[in-house]
């Protein structure tokens, strides 16, 4: 018997599967993000220090993380122009770095897709004009940066000046699998000293190598603890978060997006996207798995695949959550004031994949249980709090 099976992803990211994933979270991310800035910004600037576009297979570059940013500009310029209410024009502008001159040719000729969007492209090094595109964007106006090298070789210290913008956001492509392949190189010593700016990483990972019980998953958690670390070293960012990219239906980490801002509003936006990714990589790898299972002579003997993916990940965001409500309640048990919601969920949100939402609606059940008391609370049809109440832990 032939299963049906729908398609694993779009044609044109067939074989760069991981990447679908990626863009799966930057289409949600800034298409909401960018809406959102242009209720408070007239002026918006995306800068992509490493465009491309590389494999594109569509003619207007909709698979590019730059396509994707230019398009999020162009539909959020056109939204809020057409506002029936509070209507008003928002600058569009992006900074776009290609060093390889083929691809390049191909970048420079992007503006005519996108007209809305005043286009800068540089033939160079993006940390070699750091400067020049932080000097070029307006004072006033929003950035969100993406830093999405080929490998790991990157001088953090240099993007400070971008990054140290107050009205900034950044997205890293932090490429985990390889660099955890060169730690030991003597010769790449320098170069994680550069990437983990402002890090004792190397007597922490001469622990983790001499100490036998150590697992990979403990190492991973330490590199990209160094590097979460590195992020906010550079630029002073409040929170710093991430999404893990999976190989195509393989439970290994192939790349961590590394995500850093100073606004409360940009972790519960980044939460909901990633929890949205995060269920579309499972989905993704299920649908590999059934077509594996098609494929081979043997898949129809012992019936359908179960859905093992989808399974991990249920298990796997339970225990974010179970984790998130202990955070929560050890917080107000430390504070003999209490704490204002619009403090707690920030913090929380900056540790765990949960949503505000649903660690709204845990507060309420905590509250219900009389584990914690939210004195301003004032129905009982009321079911998340508002940011400026106060929540305290309980003494019954």
């Amino acid at each position: 018997m032939t299963l049906t099976v729908a398609p694993v992803v779009p044609p044109e990211y067939l074989g760069r599967e991981q990447a679908y994933i990626k863009h799966h979270f930057l289409r949600q991310y800034l298409g909401r993000l960018v809406h959102k800035i242009g209720s408070f910004a007239d002026k918006v600037v995306y800068v992509d220090g490493f465009s491309g576009p590389w494999m594109s297979g569509t003619e207007n570059y909709a698979d590019t993380s730059f396509g994707i940013a230019l398009k999020a500009l162009t539909d959020a310029q056109e939204s809020w122009r057409d506002m029936p209410v509070r209507a008003r024009h928002i600058e569009m502008s992006a900074h776009l770095v290609e060093l390889d001159a083929v691809a390049f040719d191909q970048l420079r000729s992007i503006g005519p897709h996108y007209p809305a969007v005043h286009v800068t492209p540089y033939n160079d090094k993006f940390l070699d004009v750091v400067v020049d595109i932080k000097n070029a964007i307006p004072a006033g106006a929003f950035s969100f940066v993406l830093v999405d090298p080929k490998g790991f070789a990157l001088d953090m210290a240099k993007l400070r000046p971008l990054l140290a913008r107050d009205r900034s956001e950044v997205v890293f492509n932090f490429m985990f699998d390889f660099a955890n392949r060169f730690t030991n190189l003597p010769q790449l010593q320098a170069t994680f000293d550069r990437l983990f700016v402002g890090v004792d990483w190397r007597n922490e990972l001469d622990r983790l190598e001499e100490d036998p019980s150590t697992t990979p998953e403990q190492r991973k958690q330490a590199f990209l603890r160094w590097f979460k670390q590195a992020v906010k070293n550079v630029a002073g960012f409040r929170y710093v978060a991430d999404v893990e990219i999976q190989y195509p239906g393989k439970n290994r980490t192939f790349y961590y997006l590394v995500y850093g801002t100073r606004k409360p509003a940009g972790m519960e936006v980044f939460r909901d996207c990633q929890i949205k990714s995060l269920e579309e990589q499972a989905a993704v790898a299920g649908r590999m798995q059934l077509q594996m299972e098609n494929a081979s002579p043997q898949g129809s003997l012992f019936g359908p695949p179960q859905p093992t993916r989808d399974l991990r990940l249920e298990t796997a965001l339970e225990r974010e959550r179970n984790a998130a409500r202990s955070m929560m309640i050890n917080m107000l048990s430390a504070s003999e004031t209490g704490m204002l919601w619009e403090n707690v969920w920030p913090r929380v949100l900056s540790e765990h994949v949960i949503s505000k939402s649903v660690l709204g609606r845990m507060a309420g059940d905590l509250r219900k249980a009389a584990i914690i008391e939210i004195p301003a609370w004032s129905s009982e049809r009321k079911k998340v709090p508002d940011d400026g109440y106060r929540l305290h832990r309980s003494e019954r």
